[in-house]
């Protein structure tokens, strides 16, 4: 080869590089900003107010809502007093490849790490996944309790197929949203 190709090959890898440094430089200077707004319950009766989150997703994976696809949850850190019953049915209402948004019946305490081992089917497709509970949160109902849960040991085969499953949701979704819009505007002529 001629020395000139392989200055255009040391010019473009050269290249790659300094882009690279600034896409990273740029996306780590970037700062995420929460706002919480609390509110305060005047009844003893009533349950006691969670604070919710308002602001931007710090989420790095895309997160597909779901229609309460059941699930079963086995805490893993069987020693402390304050997980009982240590396992509950519940139903998973969002996912994405880094967790997932669980809601049960039952309150339980998050002050400390809480392990869990979750199992649920997606299309088809059995998960078991360790992972642990990063949040609780109130559900609208007020007697059911969410929990958002960060995976720990997704495997990358598992993640992969996980993120397959859910952009095909997504296609089917979009894909039923156009057929929808597209009846609509036949009926409408």
């Amino acid at each position: 080869m001629d020395y000139t190709v392989w200055i255009y090959i040391l010019l473009g890898v050269v290249f790659l590089l300094i882009l690279s440094l600034y896409l990273l430089l740029r996306k780590s200077s970037q700062k995420p900003h929460l706002t919480m707004e609390s509110t305060t319950t005047q009844d003893k009766n009533e349950p006691p107010a969670y604070p919710t989150f308002t602001g931007i997703n710090l989420r790095e994976n895309f997160r597909v809502n779901l229609d309460d696809v059941p699930c079963f949850v086995e805490f893993l850190d069987i020693e402390n007093e304050a997980l009982n019953p240590k396992f509950f049915n519940g139903v998973l209402k969002n996912i994405s490849v880094g967790g997932v948004k669980v809601v049960g019946e039952f309150e339980y305490p998050i002050e400390e790490e809480i392990r869990i081992k979750l199992r649920f089917s997606l299309k088809d497709s059995m998960f078991i996944v360790k992972g642990r509970i990063v949040r609780k949160e109130l559900y609208p109902d007020r007697d059911r309790f969410g929990y958002g849960v960060q995976f720990t040991n997704l495997f990358d085969e598992d993640r992969e197929l996980l993120y397959q499953l859910l952009n095909q949701i997504m296609a089917e979704r979009r894909k039923k949203r156009i057929k929808v819009g597209l009846i609509g505007e036949e009926s409408m002529v």
